[in-house]
């Protein structure tokens, strides 16, 4: 062949990123074969979910708060892949996360465990701290038993009762305070 030919022969073709052809590349080069693999590869992947569920969370706390009133349900949580119960989960679990009660590399991997364990009380969040519940690989049936378990500890769960209605009580006096303000803003436009 001559020199010329070689020249006007095509070049060879370039892959980018995103063709179909480079992703079966990499899956081929790293498909797991071994148990440690798959249980490793699926770890990491977990645990990138774990960092969008939080992000995907900050997001619609953002949404909730800029968006103009009714808005947010219409035109978010009713175009979302999910539920509007996983939206408030899932705001809920990064609102706490944000708030650094307990230190990010410390929290289990599911937005449904955080958002549990958003649900407790300070002191139960201490009690759970002190049992060594809070911790990365934290399940959320775990959490729930601990919780179940808990519960027949304490007076058929008259502390419990007790805590949340204080909660209850704190609640009526914000809305007290609020429904007093909104009926003095209607007297006096």
């Amino acid at each position: 062949m001559s020199r010329r030919l070689k020249l006007d022969a095509p070049p060879p073709p370039v892959l980018i990123e995103g063709d179909a052809r480079v992703h079966a590349l990499q899956a081929a080069k790293s498909e797991p074969q071994r148990a440690e693999e798959f249980v490793s590869e699926i770890s990491r992947l977990w645990s990138r979910a774990q960092g969008a569920f939080l992000e995907i969370g900050r997001l619609l706390i953002r949404a909730k708060d800029l968006l103009p009133h009714g808005e947010y349900m219409a035109a978010v949580e009713a175009e979302l892949p999910f539920s509007t119960r996983t939206a408030y989960q899932l705001r809920e679990a990064a609102r706490w996360a944000m708030s650094g009660t307990v230190p990010m590399e410390r929290l289990p991997g599911s937005y449904s465990t955080i958002y549990l364990l958003s649900t407790l009380e300070s002191p139960l969040l201490q009690e759970a701290e002190q049992d060594g519940l809070i911790r990365p690989e934290l399940k959320r049936a775990e959490l729930i038993e601990w919780r179940r378990l808990r519960k027949g500890k304490g007076e058929d769960g008259r502390d419990e009762r007790r805590v949340r209605l204080d909660q209850l009580r704190q609640q009526r006096v914000k809305l007290d305070e609020e429904i007093a303000k909104l009926e003095a803003e209607l007297e006096h436009p």
